[in-house]
């Protein structure tokens, strides 16, 4: 049996996005941080949120992985936080 630990380290506030909620986290997997979405439908607090992988329009080869456009306004709304919590800084890893 294969035991996953993950840890969230940063979670943006729910924003409404149609008939759904969105957030966004950063967390550690592996000793690395990594991002993703979660989704649920609204008004459904007492249901486990959702992957961003099960969304019925996910598209790993679209630009916007098939998500709703206002999820980059909303990243960019959080981007320093999300970049404070995956360790960068701001301008940063354009100098590496």
């Amino acid at each position: 049996m294969l035991l996953i630990d993950e840890s969230v380290r940063y979670t943006t506030p729910i924003i409404r996005v149609g008939k759904h909620e969105w957030a966004m986290q950063v967390y550690e997997l592996g000793g690395r941080c990594h991002t993703r979405y979660r989704w649920r439908r609204l008004g459904a607090s007492d249901t486990a949120w959702r992957d961003e992988r099960d969304w019925p329009g996910y598209d790993p080869h679209d630009t916007h992985d098939g998500f709703p456009r206002t999820l980059c306004r909303h990243y960019y709304r959080h981007q320093a936080a999300i970049e404070h919590a995956l360790g960068r800084s701001g301008q940063a890893t354009l100098f590496e």
